[in-house]
């Protein structure tokens, strides 16, 4: 992993290198090993390779540093390296092949890069190093852009094809490779990071939108179709697009989620033996590191389910990190540590706590590296926690992550879809036996969503929108122009994909990721490995939801293999964070910081009017309110948040 930055001024010249640097230092946490860049005039197919000051000696040596007066291009790559897989100086990029007819600068990781490597030495394209760059640049060369359907794991990259004299940009299936680009000034511009591409461009020169900042104050939505930037594009998922010379971006999709079709017609028994299968190798593939790796292990059933599969397929000992936080039932470190019991003679279990470090003494970096509004100040626990672990040397962790959308484990989201589901099947016995017995929702918080879900369809909006735009009242004052946006899909299928797509999917992994980088440390989800995905999405619903359980097939697949209690747990904690309390207590803090606030869909004394209010009713609509005043103040104002006096 690492942090990639570039530009295509297409038919005119460039003859300044400033700005490609800037971009790349701005980004410059995402990648402490190693800085490179490739200036190239596409027309001619004339190439200069330069090293920035943080790449390895013996790499410098081959390559001329960048100079004050850089030559005429038209094309810039640059990479900040995080180096994880072969992190020898053969792996710096932006890497040419070895007859110099394509350069990649690329962002992730290439699990199944060894398979690869043998298919095409099969086909007489040896790879002489070991890194997965390499390996992507020989599965180019000799499959074109069919070679990114053959990937597994993430990845943005930016490609040079000398040949053709041509710019090529492509990201992974799910988006878990963030990639952003804009157009300003007659050039295209894109980077790992929105803080790239503003520092190449004058201040103010990206207005706010309008609609991200409606769609999240009232919904909670983020990421549906663009960033809270007018201009700064989200690269699509699972796509690619040659950059023509008019600087144009049409994106062509190389994978898409699986459409409905008939079930797999599989027994529960092999299904669940299947599933499992396919996520022990999803592990295997993800253990692949040339650096210390660590599992993250919660007492969930997604992490402690990695960690057994992990457990049962090595020979070598591995690391565990669990986090000691709360009591009583907000302590999942009990149901963790029986997990390290089990596998004892595999697991070193060691138990993290944190110290106390409140969230407004970090507030003014974290909104720098969130970049967007972001939901919840847990995510900056999250990120406490990884750099806890990566205090330890470790650089790469294994984590439950997309176990919840790919297996339908959060009963409020598919709970109402999967009973749909039945009724419209005539199946009302199961039907009524699936409400009354869920674990992890009550049937009167059902029949109130499902009567919220009924209005939504009437009115083509989310009742919870409607509700939550009355409870922002005269706080919100929502900007002129914009769109109602409808629900997500109300059938099981359907709910299914939006959730592992862009109502859910996208945010989490680019907030995620962002979290992370800014450490650096590299977080592996082998619940997003795509054949699982794929499979998962072949299922009945009933394999997915069944007896009152939600991700019933992966407890029926590890019952074997995990203790009971964490197997058939009745409720699962998640990351929890005690929203309305916190609000309370840090209500002196908003107020001083809010003071001069100029954000212009907040009204701050309204806000600060009815704050205790929305605190106890509404928490997260408040911190919404909040965050975005925040952000306004640091991220478009540029001025810094200082919680003292």
């Amino acid at each position: 992993m690492c942090g990639i930055a570039g530009y295509f001024c297409g038919r005119s010249v460039c003859r300044d290198h400033a700005q490609i640097l800037a971009m790349t230092r701005s980004i410059a946490h995402r990648g402490p090993d190693d800085e490179g860049y490739l200036l190239a005039q596409t027309e001619s197919g004339r190439c200069f390779d330069y090293c920035g000051e943080d790449s390895d000696a013996r790499v410098r040596a081959q390559m001329a540093p960048l100079r004050s007066s850089a030559d005429a291009h038209n094309l810039a790559l640059a990479q900040r390296r995080f180096a994880i897989v072969d992190p020898s100086p053969a792996g710096h990029q932006p890497m040419w092949d070895r007859e110099r007819q394509v350069c990649v600068s690329f962002n992730g990781e290439i699990y199944n890069y060894r398979e690869l490597a043998s298919e095409l030495a099969a086909l007489g394209r040896r790879c002489e190093g070991n890194s997965d760059t390499e390996v992507l640049l020989a599965a180019y060369l000799e499959w074109g852009c069919a070679a990114l359907a053959k990937f597994n794991g993430p990845l943005a990259l930016a490609l040079f094809d000398r040949r053709r004299g041509a710019l090529l940009l492509a990201r992974d299936r799910f988006g878990k490779s963030p990639l952003y680009y804009a157009r300003h000034a007659g050039k295209l511009l894109w980077a790992s990071e929105i803080k790239a591409i503003q520092a190449a461009c004058p201040e103010h020169c990206f207005p706010v939108r309008a609609q991200a900042v409606d769609d999240y104050l009232v919904h909670g939505w983020r990421d549906l179709d663009g960033t809270f930037w007018e201009g700064v594009h989200d690269f699509p998922p699972a796509s690619f697009a040659w950059v023509d010379q008019d600087l144009s971006v049409t994106a062509e999709a190389y994978w898409r989620l699986p459409q409905p079709a008939a079930p797999l017609s599989l027994a529960a028994d092999e299904a669940a033996a299947r599933l499992r299968e396919l996520l022990a190798d999803a592990v295997r593939l993800r253990l692949r590191s040339d650096v210390p790796i660590a599992f993250e292990l919660s007492g969930g059933m997604d992490s402690s389910a990695l960690v057994a599969l992990a457990a049962n397929g090595l020979s070598d000992r591995m690391s565990t990190y669990t986090v000691k936080s709360g009591e009583g039932e907000q302590d999942e470190e009990p149901y963790a540590r029986l997990v390290a019991q089990r596998y004892r003679a595999q697991v070193d279990y060691h138990v993290l706590r944190p110290a106390p470090q409140d969230f407004w003494s970090d507030a003014d970096a974290f909104f720098l590296t969130e970049e967007e509004p972001f939901h919840s100040p847990n995510l900056h626990a999250l990120q406490l926690q990884r750099r806890a672990i990566r205090a330890t040397g470790t650089k790469v962790v294994i984590g439950g992550a997309a176990g919840d959308e790919a297996l339908a484990g959060y009963a409020t989201e598919y709970l109402l879809p999967y009973l749909r589901h039945l009724l419209g099947r005539g199946q009302w016995r199961r039907f009524w036996q699936e409400a009354r017995m869920n674990s992890e929702i009550g049937l009167a918080s059902l029949l109130r969503r499902a009567v919220q879900d009924g209005l939504s369809t009437l009115i083509g909006e989310p009742a919870a929108g409607i509700n939550l735009r009355r409870a922002l009242g005269p706080a919100y004052r929502a900007p002129s122009g914009t769109m109602a946006r409808g629900n997500k899909a109300q059938d099981f299928a359907g709910r299914m994909r939006d959730n592992l797509g862009r109502f859910m999917m996208n945010y989490w992994l680019r907030s995620g990721n962002k979290t992370s980088f800014a450490i650096p440390v590299e977080a592996r989800a082998p619940f997003l490995d795509y054949r699982l995905v794929e499979f998962a999405l072949s299922l009945p619903p009933h394999y997915l939801i069944r007896d009152g359980w939600q991700k019933w097939l992966l407890r029926k697949a590890m019952q074997e293999q995990l203790p009971q209690e964490v197997v058939w747990r009745r409720r699962k904690q998640g990351f929890p964070f005690p929203h309305s309390a916190w609000l309370l207590q840090s209500k002196h803090i908003v107020a001083r910081l809010l003071t001069d606030g100029s954000c212009p869909y907040v009204d701050l004394r309204q806000l600060l009017r009815r704050y205790d209010a929305l605190a106890l009713n509404h928490p997260l609509p408040l911190w919404r309110l909040v965050c975005l005043c925040l952000w306004w103040q640091r991220l478009v104002e540029g001025r810094s948040i200082d919680p003292q006096p």
